[in-house]
């Protein structure tokens, strides 16, 4: 009588426990992520203009939207671009768009130069703890202080990532993460990489960036490290 019973229980203990976890894992599902990707540059400001004479606005804005169709196949995930076209857009004019967009994280994607043809690689940078976020709510320092420590732990955790997923693409290429000033992540309290993806001037890495077929990878490397932060 007493095993009896004791079996029932554990039955509805177990019943009970996969309807949770269900729940849990049909929440994750169902929960959208706002990712915005910034193709740095664009119409009047080229950015670097390299070898060939391809500017960096246009790397920057194929792989971006190339990076949008990669995480166009996540339905937990609502991505959108600062431009999606060839257009002039002011640092300003972007923060205001990432401020009204309010997402879960900003990926800045640039094109490196260097002083002469040998510098190679890609590097990331973020904000540090220099960058002070404004909050329409007073909050106490030590609140601010909390709230500041968390984002930019998730900037470095997301750029661990993007390290990991771009060596696996170019080996030995990676010259780490960088503590800079990022005008674009002025006031915003949330996690912003800036990600320089290779050097124009360098003529080996300008024809790898320039291929459909590399921008493709990159692309499926940033967005399998977006898909692991969330």
């Amino acid at each position: 009588m007493i095993v009896g019973k004791c079996r029932k229980y554990t039955v509805v203990f177990l019943s009970v426990l996969m309807m949770c976890f269900s729940g849990a894992w049909l929440h994750a599902q169902t929960v959208k992520h706002v990712v915005v990707i910034d193709p740095a540059h664009g119409g009047e400001d080229t950015g670097v203009v390299g070898v060939d004479k391809i500017a960096e606005k246009d790397l920057t804005l194929a792989i971006a939207q190339a990076l949008k169709k990669e995480l166009a196949q996540k339905p937990n995930l609502d991505v959108v671009l600062t431009r999606d076209s060839d257009i002039t857009m002011t640092v300003a004019e972007r923060r205001k768009f990432i401020q009204k967009t309010q997402p879960a994280l900003v990926l800045t994607l640039h094109v490196n130069a260097g002083f002469g043809k040998t510098s190679s690689g890609f590097e990331m940078y973020y904000p540090g703890f220099g960058v002070k976020s404004e909050s329409p709510k007073k909050k106490t320092k030590k609140r601010d202080a909390i709230d500041e420590k968390n984002y930019l732990n998730d900037t470095v955790r997301l750029s661990r990532l993007v390290q990991k997923n771009l060596d696996g693409l170019f080996p030995r290429k990676g010259r780490g993460l960088r503590e800079a000033d990022v005008p674009i992540a002025k006031d915003l309290a949330l996690p912003v990489l800036t990600v320089e993806l290779g050097f124009a001037t360098n003529p080996g890495e300008k024809k790898k960036l320039v291929s459909g077929k590399t921008q493709k990878e990159i692309a499926g490397a940033l967005a399998k490290s977006i898909k692991s932060f969330f």
